[in-house]
């Protein structure tokens, strides 16, 4: 993080008496994460903090502090001296929470996203960072902020998430020093695994369903989860995060695909590659986006439809 926003946004937290903290919809661990060590380092300085999301946190993650603290966004009523968006590319990915302008007097956007549309009053983007844990992490040292016990447990699983526990290209040297600070500290790298990567008897069937149907071809490779196969094995959405890696993770596959249908023509579209594969590319041809090696999207077509949408796209641009 550059020094002038290290200034900046530590100017704001020590004049804030009151915090709103909130992440993307459909929150995940670099969101979870990143937001608990922002609440354990705000709360040490005395203020009064609320941590918001628009949806239910997976239960893999119930191992970290404050979890129980985490509020839905429907129950937050009150004014605020600052709002931070953890992760939020975009006012949609905020949910509803962006509903709440009129009830804090300034915004923070802090994100590793390429596609970042900066709308908050004070934007701190970098799509070079690994994590907004690593976006965190430089900004408590520079701060002059301790990193307790609880604050090194939720940057720790920021980052083990989003760079896949180190699979991914964005594994850098930073990260590992970073981690291995952390882990210093206290923390426990079985301890998180074992919470961050259990899985349900449901989502397991889920992941047997998904993994019968993967297809592989010119080095793309994809898969599909139904309502059907939600239906038959009572798995949560909350619960397949990892899904797509078992895809990448496959010897031939450079770009791995899932395709994911929520509704008649709604499919959810994930993407993840190996190194020199954009699919950061590929997204924005259907208006989604992320990073280079992982993305989304969501496609109002048929499963069938959008399956081959997506693969015709992919052939044409795979290797620009």
């Amino acid at each position: 993080m550059k020094t002038k926003d290290v200034l900046l946004l530590k100017d704001i937290l020590k004049k804030a008496k009151t915090i709103l903290i909130t992440t993307h919809r459909n929150p995940d661990g670099d969101g979870i994460g990143s937001g608990v060590a922002l609440m354990s380092i705000l709360l040490k300085l005395g203020k009064k903090i609320d941590f918001v999301t628009k949806d239910t946190i997976p239960f893999i993650y119930n191992f970290l502090p404050y979890i129980n603290k985490i509020k839905k966004v429907d129950s937050v009523k009150k004014r605020y001296d600052v709002v931070i968006f953890l992760e939020c590319p975009d006012k949609d990915r905020n949910g509803k929470i962006i509903d709440f302008e009129k009830n804090f007097k300034i915004s923070v956007n802090i994100d590793h996203h390429i596609g970042n549309t900066r709308y908050a009053d004070i934007n701190i983007v970098d799509p070079k960072a690994s994590a907004v844990g690593m976006q965190l992490f430089e900004f408590f040292k520079k701060a002059g902020f301790k990193i307790d016990l609880n604050a090194a447990l939720g940057l720790y699983t920021a980052i083990i998430t989003d760079t896949g526990s180190f699979n991914f290209a964005n594994s850098t040297p930073e990260v590992h020093r970073a981690v291995a600070e952390l882990i210093e500290k206290g923390v426990k790298p079985s301890f998180v695994s074992s919470n961050v990567y259990a899985t349900s008897p449901e989502s397991t069937k889920l992941m047997a369903q998904m993994l019968s149907k993967i297809r592989i071809k010119d080095g793309i490779g994809w898969s599909v989860l139904t309502k059907k196969m939600f239906k038959q094995t009572k798995a949560l959405d909350s619960e397949i995060d990892n899904f797509i890696n078992l895809i990448r993770n496959i010897r031939d596959v450079k770009i791995a695909v899932l395709f994911k249908e929520y509704g008649a023509k709604v499919i959810k579209v994930s993407f993840r590659s190996k190194t020199g594969f954009n699919v950061n590319r590929i997204a924005t041809f259907f208006n989604g986006g992320g990073h280079k090696y992982a993305a989304g999207c969501v496609i109002h077509k048929t499963l069938k439809d959008a399956i081959s949408s997506v693969l015709k796209i992919i052939k044409k641009n795979m290797y620009l």
